[in-house]
């Protein structure tokens, strides 16, 4: 098969170009007759790129440095909270030593127990059914145990006052009766008057029934109630809350609606104490 040959080159447009680009490399050297085009040219690249900086770059990362420092300081807020959640409820065990512990010396020691260290019972709640603590008559919550579980029968506060008490505890979590739960039963006092306290599984309500014509016993809205510390789970003299409504019922008891102080609602921390271990 026959191939074509290649033709000759075309020598003569290379010395045209070449003689060209010459005289321009001449004229822009001489004269500076291209400055202000490249001027242009350089003026536009830089503006293309100011513009893709500013416009694309700078914007990213702008929102880049701000999610972080909004991440870094919701977590320093929420560190904050904690403190001052912890604070509070080591502040309401030292204003009610008195009525926790039978002395001072109980008290330090508890502080300063090797296996038992106020901070170290300060637990975190690991869950809490808000839906089923409205609605139904359960009202159960669970902490994240510490170092070790929680003993059953250990008292549970936060910063306004008694929760409930330990129930059930595993190698992670720990189960927590609240006082208003419909199983729960707690000894309470007035200065002379004594009743067991029911849950009626209605956030922080609880019921005092009696007969008053065996107990003469007078009471108006807002009168307190105390815990009477028998039964040897809760510890005596804690504020428990105040009476809300006084009715009859259909056998003509008495019932006493007291509503507790202590809002499992508001504090993501609790401490677990055990006062009657140091009786």
């Amino acid at each position: 098969m026959a191939r074509i040959a290649p033709g000759n080159t075309p020598k003569f447009a290379y010395a045209v170009l070449l003689i060209v680009a010459s005289t321009f490399l001449y004229l822009d050297l001489q004269y500076k007759t291209f400055t202000a085009t490249k001027n242009i040219f350089n003026s536009g690249l830089l503006t293309s790129n100011l513009i893709v900086k500013n416009l694309i770059f700078k914007p990213i990362s702008n929102l880049y440095n701000l999610t972080t420092s909004k991440k870094e300081l919701i977590q320093l807020n929420q560190s904050l909270a904690d403190e001052l959640e912890v604070s509070k409820i080591e502040n309401f065990l030292i204003l009610n030593k008195a009525d926790l512990f039978k002395n001072n010396d109980e008290l330090i020691n508890y502080i300063k127990s090797s296996t038992i260290k106020s901070l170290n019972e300060i637990a975190s709640i690991s869950s809490f059914n808000t839906n089923l603590y409205k609605c139904c008559d359960s009202h159960r919550l669970f902490l994240f145990n510490n170092s070790t579980p929680f003993k059953e029968g250990g008292t549970v506060i936060n910063s306004e006052g008694i929760l409930g008490q330990i129930t059930d505890s595993n190698k992670r979590v720990s189960e927590v009766i609240l006082i208003s739960d419909i199983k729960h039963s707690i000894p309470l006092k007035t200065k002379e008057f004594f009743c067991n306290a029911n849950g009626t599984g209605r956030p922080r309500i609880l019921e005092c029934k009696y007969d008053a014509s065996l107990w003469p016993e007078s009471f108006e809205i807002g009168q307190n109630f105390f815990s009477s510390g028998l039964g040897g789970i809760f510890p005596e003299g804690l504020l428990i809350g105040s009476i809300t409504s006084i009715r009859t019922d259909d056998d003509n008891e008495t019932i006493l609606e007291i509503k507790s102080i202590a809002n499992p609602l508001t504090q993501n921390h609790v401490m677990v104490i055990y006062p009657n271990d140091f009786n």
